[in-house]
């Protein structure tokens, strides 16, 4: 299902997304880096969107709210004519020192979403970023916030002088 593919681009996207992020870099006594990456609200839709690269994407709209996002997304229909619109709540949070986010409140064209689609959404992501935390064992993200105007991620970056 294509939206399925949305959402796991999405959270994809969201754990990328410090490639626009204003960073700030200090290294600890210990050798390694801290690291601060923050995300203005205006530029994470952008963002998205870019990351989806999708032709059919027509919009995607991300509403920041103390602790989660709204993100509204709508795209040409696969199969006749018209748009479909897609909209969810975002949690981002911490798991074993990498990012992990659920679904919840997934609406498509105004109809609810069945709670066992979203589940087998969450377990999907869930996979997805597990997967993708493997791939940079040296790197622990410490916090994630998400306030008002802004999504920030703080890492501690292990370096081969802090490995010993």
């Amino acid at each position: 299902m294509k939206n399925r593919m949305y959402l796991v681009g999405l959270v994809a996207v969201f754990s990328l997304v410090a490639t626009a992020c204003q960073l700030d870099v200090e290294r600890n006594s210990d050798g390694s880096l801290q690291i601060e990456a923050v995300i203005d609200e205006d530029d994470i839709a952008t963002e998205i969107a870019f990351g989806l690269d999708d032709p059919d994407n027509e919009s995607v709209t991300v509403d920041l709210k103390d602790g989660y996002a709204l993100i509204e997304m709508e795209a040409k229909r696969e199969w006749g004519t018209g748009t479909d619109t897609v909209s969810f709540r975002m949690d981002l949070f911490v798991v074993d020192g990498h990012l992990g986010a659920e679904v919840t409140d997934a609406v498509w064209n105004g109809v609810e979403i069945p709670e066992e689609m979203v589940e087998v959404w969450n377990e999907e992501l869930a996979a997805e970023l597990e997967a993708s935390a493997k791939e940079d064992p040296d790197s622990t993200l410490v916090e994630v916030e998400i306030s008002e105007d802004r999504l920030r991620f703080e890492f501690q970056v292990e370096t081969e002088q802090s490995k010993g």
